[in-house]
């Protein structure tokens, strides 16, 4: 047994002796990313004994944790009650939920290749891995018809034009070789029975309007004519020729992300539809095929991402002819962070709760700013196992993850598109790699079969200082299942409730999810499971037949356990309680309003910003709630003042005692603002090593993997002014994960040394674009929090940023009026009908905030800085919609009275800072135009396509802008995000007159992980070399499964260092971070959408955090200056087992800039090269950022 080594024959000697008999454990093997994988090969795999439901009283629970436990069994008893007082969960089984479908991955052709490049015994213990007893027990198998991007060629099944009757219709090599075979064998070994549904990325070439199975195109024709027609016949002849293997196939997707074919890279296998076309294309092609086919096969429309609910639903099942052929809805994860679950899942399940909604694909890696593959990563196990728990508690039936396997590049996949999968396959080896997320994604596919429901589960108190998540289900034979996921950094206590058995005393270890399992006694559960039989609501009888599954030679078979097909996506048989995901950071949901019903308030720390819109929209009840108390329940009949005075009230209390508790547990064990720690006082003493006059970091560790720099009234860490070295010598400055922070060195080049093989060759002859800066956003949150501290404290801040002692920031972005970041919505001109602007007024965010803060940066910077202006939203009265927020844009068609008026709203805007001598160098035409086009969008926004922009631009605020005393200001179009280029581009600039009045394009980074950015950026550039891009927004936090604020996390500056690397390399000439300065909890922020910062304030202690962030950031601010230049860097080879990045500018002094960053876990040796000056052999320490400067010969 060679794979096991001397390690892992030690471990299986010592296993204790209470492993279940029969199981085999874990293998595990540490490739550095903080929690290890299980390795498997021809001989040897971990594996799981059959799962036995213990005899009432007692419990089983499985665990795995992040410090390498992997479904590990233990037994215990319930007791008679609670020995400890805390947080409680209790069941309530006579609360009935959705109905479980189940839980599975995708055979993509890469994860075929990958399973089939190991030999027959190791392809066995994978495949027994997910499908078989002794594994996790997958149901839900997801196949793509014909090629996705995870192939190695784009094909199709019928590529003869014009083959109306599909008579050269054949399934490829990768279906009849790989994928079939295959699927037999997982049949084979699965007792449970399998759930295949298969989905299509692209029609033939022939059939799509771009005549490629590639890039932006849609079917030909429209609903109803021969290419519809064929494209329908080309779903039932994927069956046809399946089944002819005996495959059969439980439901199809009606297409895989229609709506990623308006916007996709050109090489990825597509077809579009809008929700009208696929709403039309059912009704008329591909439901009527179905029905006429001998393929009882469901149908799932969709197949996209959530943030098009309820919309989509309501246009699809809207219409009656479309809804009786679909059963279900499809959903991806992807875009979860823009939208909440509530208002998509939740709400579309309240429209059309006969629709059942299940997830159908996700994976990790996916960011550009992250690794594809990441070997024993546990936070990507943590997403997934969050993702679950949130979705089963918004009626989510099941969840399905993309790849079954993938390589160590996270492939193959033609399209580059590289991502993480569970199971990683090292063909060289014969070994595969089980990972965090395997085992993450057993906690649910092993314990909660098909038919299982989801049961009410109440959380006794908020829990203030954890991230504890669950959700709880009721099984077909009866057991019940508690699922519980502590994302938090320490152990958390709690205890179980089942009033019909006891109580279970237990802990969620740090980092850490468990699965408990019981069965009641026989005469308690005998009614429950009377009910939980019982038919549903169901989707109309005779139009679609009963839930069917597939499995080889066995017939199709009625699922639902004595229910209707409909339970499945039923309505609650009780009212809906908020017991599940309970977590203080992302909280969960609660249901949307039902007049008449009782809603409880969620079980957590703060109420997520999506709980306070709907109470600010007056759409919800608020519930004020008592800490460490049952929630306070409302009646929907509660007159509306008397509940928001007495709530407002009692929220005014909860608050201040929590701050009251917060500041207690900062106190114990926590230093004053002028009290250094042990570590500080460490780095003070090595202040002689310091350039003189430079002040180091005061240290302090808040235990999220690296340091933050404390600043006070009395100190605060400095640099000092920059000073170029003499010729021949170089001044490198180096910050890590490991503490150091712009720590400065010197070197000398050398001539004769011979330079490692991984080496970097400046070539100035080589230029690029030339370099705007770089900076952050001085929001009415920021500017709050600056002034929150004492004077001496906000200049130590100020200084920071803008001095020469500081990171020398040249770039702020100013909003115009409230943003998110704002406590209140506002505007300056509210006025109704004002189109004159008569009542046009800054605000005292204006003018006591934000004004001072701006003239003291300029004060205190000797470069100088170049202010630019965003504006969120108009004001109402210019609205469609009549409101700041939501789907709305303005009034009118550009060129009348509205479009005028708003055009002058930015000139007045820029008089008026004008007087208060503020002066800006550009003003953006919106921030974010297509957040306006989103219904329900929660923050301040305002609507426009690039084509209203394009024409706003043209006859409005283009001229407005030229006619002013402001011509100078430039004007930036787009201000969104990247995914839209170069269409926007496109669009707008191909029209002379808007584009006379343009200067730039504005990009902001969070969903750059749709687009890569070479097909974005670049190519923009390319078409447009006239027109700067520049990154105008960037903040970390942002999606739903991160904290917000991590003091000290390494990860988010080092996302920032290779965002900015990346812009820089592809022609971006400048990067701007949102809040200069956030709170404690990332705020304050009106609609509580929280975010990380640079700069973190604590003003009760009247300090201030320097984050990780800030010094990434500084390594680019402080040296590359407004002026510098992009140069030609040539690297000797690839670097195979690092993560190294890089790029070269030319300053205006004649001076060099190289920044290089390390973002794997090891140290990275390597050269650079100056053909000018010498050699420098240089080491790149793991997880750090490095900027060397150097001169060349005159």
């Amino acid at each position: 047994m060679r794979a096991l080594g001397i390690p892992g024959w030690l471990f299986l000697l010592l296993l204790p002796v209470s492993q279940v008999a029969g199981a085999r454990p874990c293998m595990p093997k540490d490739f550095g990313h903080g929690s290890p994988v299980c390795v498997c090969d021809a001989t040897y795999c971990d594996t799981l004994d059959p799962l036995v439901v213990p005899a009432p009283g007692s419990y089983v629970k499985y665990e795995s944790s992040k410090a390498g436990k992997r479904l590990e069994r233990s037994e215990g008893k319930f007791q008679s009650r609670m020995s400890t007082r805390g947080l409680l969960l209790t069941l309530n089984i006579s609360t009935l939920y959705q109905h479980v479908k189940g839980f599975g991955g995708s055979l993509s052709d890469a994860a075929a290749m990958n399973i089939l490049k190991l030999s027959q015994p190791a392809q066995d213990n994978l495949l027994r891995s997910y499908f078989s007893e002794s594994g996790i027990e997958y149901n839900l198998i997801r196949v793509p018809m014909a090629c996705s991007d995870f192939s190695v060629r784009p094909y199709s099944y019928d590529d003869v034009p014009k083959d109306y009757e599909l008579k050269h219709f054949r399934l490829a090599h990768e279906d009849v070789e790989m994928k079939i075979p295959l699927l037999r064998r997982a049949l084979a070994m699965s007792k449970r029975p399998l759930l295949l549904f298969a989905s299509p990325w692209t029609a033939p070439a022939w059939m799509k309007s771009n005549g490629d199975v590639r890039g932006k195109g849609t079917l030909k024709g429209k609903a109803g004519d021969k290419y519809h027609k064929t494209w329908a016949n080309y779903f039932i002849k994927f069956l046809d020729e399946y089944a002819k293997r005996n495959v059969t196939f439980w439901a199809v997707t009606a297409q895989n992300e229609p709506l990623a074919g308006l916007f996709t890279p050109p090489q990825a296998p597509t077809i579009a539809f809008t929700a009208a076309q696929q709403r039309d294309f059912i009704a008329q092609d591909l439901g009527p095929a179905l029905a006429r086919s001998s393929h009882r096969t469901r149908l799932l429309m969709l197949d996209d991402q959530r943030i098009h609910l309820p919309h989509w639903a309501k246009v699809v099942l809207g219409n009656a002819t479309a809804a009786r052929y679909v059963a279900g809805l499809a959903v991806h994860w992807y875009l979860d962070a823009i939208v909440p679950p509530a208002w998509s899942l939740e709400a579309t399940h309240k429209l059309f709760p006969d629709h059942f909604l299940l997830y159908t694909e996700a994976c990790t890696g996916f960011f550009m700013f992250r690794f594809a593959v990441s070997l024993g990563c546990w936070e990507r196990g943590d997403h997934y196992s969050y993702s679950i728990l949130t979705v089963m508690n918004h009626f989510v039936s099941g969840w399905t993850d993309w790849n079954l396997a993938l390589d160590l590049d996270g492939g193959p996949n033609w399209v580059k598109n590289f991502v993480d999968s569970p199971v990683i396959v090292d063909g060289s080896k014969d070994v595969f790699y089980k990972q965090p997320m395997f085992y993450h994604m057993g906690h649910f596919s092993k314990f909660i079969p098909e038919g299982s429901r989801r049961v009410g589960l109440h959380s006794s108190r908020r829990c203030l200082l954890c991230q504890l998540e669950h959700v709880a289900v009721l099984r077909p034979d009866g057991a019940l299942v508690l699922v519980v996921l502590n994302r938090f950094g320490r152990d958390v206590p709690f205890g179980i409730r089942d009033p019909a058995m006891g109580f279970i005393e237990t802990v969620a270890p740090a980092h850490s999810i468990q699965t408990y399992l019981w069965r009641q006694h026989v005469s308690s559960a005998r009614s429950e499971i009377a009910r939980f039989s019982s038919p549903g609501p169901g989707l109309p009888r005779g139009l679609l037949p009963p839930w069917p599954a597939a499995r080889c030679g066995v017939g199709l078979r009625p699922v639902g356990h004595g229910g209707g097909e409909g339970d499945l996506g039923g309505r609650p048989r009780s009212v809906p309680t908020p017991g599940g995901v309970g977590n203080p950071c992302h909280e969960r949901l609660l249901p949307l309003p039902v007049p008449g019903k009782v809603l409880e308030q969620p079980q957590m720390g703060h109420r997520s910003w999506w709980w306070d819109w709907w109470h600010k929209a007056q759409v919800l009840p608020r519930a004020g709630t008592q800490e460490a108390s049952p929630p306070t329940r409302l009646s929907w009949d509660t007159g509306p003042a008397t509940a928001a005075t007495e709530t407002r009230q009692q929220e005014v209390v909860w608050r201040q005692r929590v701050h009251r508790r917060r500041r207690s547990r900062c106190s114990r064990g926590a230093m004053g603002p002028g009290c250094a720690s042990v570590l500080g006082w460490l780095l003070l003493a090595q202040a002689a090593l310091q350039v003189t006059g430079g002040r180091p970091c005061d240290a302090k560790d808040f235990g999220h993997g690296s340091l933050v720099c404390a600043c006070s009234a009395t100190y605060c860490d400095t640099l000092d002014p920059l000073v170029l070295p003499a010729p021949g010598s170089y001044i490198k400055y180096e910050s890590s994960k490991a503490g150091k922070r712009l720590e400065r060195s010197e070197g000398s080049f050398q001539h004769n040394a011979k330079s490692p093989d991984f080496h970097l060759t400046l070539d100035t002859t080589q230029r690029y674009q030339k370099v705007k800066g770089f900076g952050g956003s001085i929001t009415d949150a920021a500017a709050i929090n600056i002034q929150s501290l004492s004077k001496a404290a906000q200049n130590h801040l100020i200084r920071s940023y803008f001095s020469e002692e500081g990171i020398e920031y040249n770039l702020v972005r100013v909003p115009m009026a409230s943003t998110d970041f704002s406590v209140r919505l506002y505007t300056y001109a509210d006025a109704e009908g004002d189109f004159e602007l008569r009542h046009f007024n800054l605000t005292e965010e204006d003018t006591h905030m934000k004004i001072p803060i701006l003239q003291a940066a300029q004060a205190v910077a000797k470069r100088p800085l170049s202010l630019y202006a965003s504006p969120w939203t108009s004001p109402v009265w210019m609205k469609t919609n009549g409101a700041m927020t939501g789907r709305g844009t303005l009034k009118g068609s550009p060129g009348d009275k509205y479009h005028r008026a708003w055009a002058k709203y930015f000139v007045r805007f820029l008089d008026e800072y004008a007087k208060h001598n503020l002066t800006f160098w550009a003003v953006t035409a919106g921030n974010e135009p297509t957040a306006g086009e989103i219904v329900f969008y929660p923050f301040q926004c305002l609507g426009f396509s690039p084509e209203h922009q394009r024409d706003f631009i043209a006859q409005d605020l283009g001229p407005a802008l030229a006619n002013s005393s402001h011509r100078h200001v430039q004007l930036i179009i787009l201000d969104d995000q990247r995914v839209m280029l170069p269409y926007w581009a496109e669009v707008v600039l191909k029209d002379p007159v808007a584009a006379s009045y343009i200067s730039g394009i504005g990009i902001h980074w969070y969903l750059d992980f749709l687009a890569p950015i070479d097909l974005t950026l670049s190519i923009t550039h390319h078409l447009f070399p006239d027109y700067f891009l520049l990154s105008t927004e960037a903040s970390t936090g942002s999606y739903f499964w991160e904290p917000r604020v991590v003091l000290g996390g390494w990860e988010r500056g080092s996302k920032y260092s290779h965002s900015i690397l990346s812009n820089l390399n592809n022609y971006v000439t400048g990067w701007t971070d949102w809040n200069l300065a956030l709170d404690m909890e990332g705020g304050p922020n009106w609609s509580k959408n929280y975010v990380d910062s640079p700069v973190i304030v604590d003003s009760s202690k009247d300090v201030f955090y320097k984050q990780p962030m800030f010094y990434h950031l500084g390594h680019f601010s402080k040296f590359i200056p407004e002026g510098s230049q992009r140069v030609g860097l040539a690297v000797s080879k690839k670097c195979h087992r690092c993560d190294l990045e890089h790029s070269a500018f030319l300053r205006p002094d004649g001076a060099v800039v190289l920044v290089v960053l390390n973002r794997s876990p090891t140290d990275v040796s390597f050269g650079i090269s100056d053909p000018h000056v010498g050699f420098i052999e240089a080491v790149a320490p793991s997880d750090s950022i490095q900027t060397f400067l150097w001169k060349q010969p005159a």
